[in-house]
């Protein structure tokens, strides 16, 4: 049997990050989607906005920070709607041990009644590197939306 290269390897470990990311946030597995990070990483929520002609953040957090805050959703009146995460295949480079990884990606809403619709569309831009234990790990996770509009407020991250 032939081996893959190690940078295909590496490059489809770091998509399979994306989408176990995708995975553990439909769970609501707050806890596994904040071990995927660096303990310096960072998450971040942003947009571009045409009236300003500016990127705009709507939340950026570190780990420490991301951990405190998801620790308190269940304090929080919530939107019972599920959420659904589609993640296309992510484009990865690869260089210096560092993994950068653009995926398109569209979260669904399903209120309890079992209307869907869609919530939001962007892509994620993030950076990854290699943890002690060989895994890719977030340094920077963004999501990047096209979506300016949101119909239910979430404080779980996209």
């Amino acid at each position: 049997m032939m081996e893959w290269p190690t940078t295909m390897t590496d490059k489809l470990e770091a998509q399979a990050l994306v989408q176990r990311t995708a995975r553990l946030l439909d769970q609501e597995d707050l806890d596994g989607w904040l071990a995927l990070f660096e303990a310096d990483g960072v998450y971040e929520i942003a947009s571009y906005s045409p009236e300003l002609r500016l990127p705009q953040s709507w939340w950026r957090s570190d780990a420490a920070g991301l951990g405190k805050i998801l620790a308190e959703v269940p304090q929080h009146v919530r939107d019972p709607a599920r959420r659904r995460r589609v993640v296309g295949a992510g484009v990865v480079e690869i260089e210096d041990g560092r993994a950068r990884v653009e995926s398109p990606f569209a979260v669904y809403r399903t209120t309890p009644e079992g209307e869907t619709s869609l919530y939001v569309v962007g892509r994620y831009e993030d950076m990854l590197a290699r943890a002690a234990d060989g895994a890719w790990r977030y340094r920077t996770h963004r999501a990047v939306l096209d979506t300016r509009v949101l119909d239910a407020f979430t404080h779980l991250p996209l």
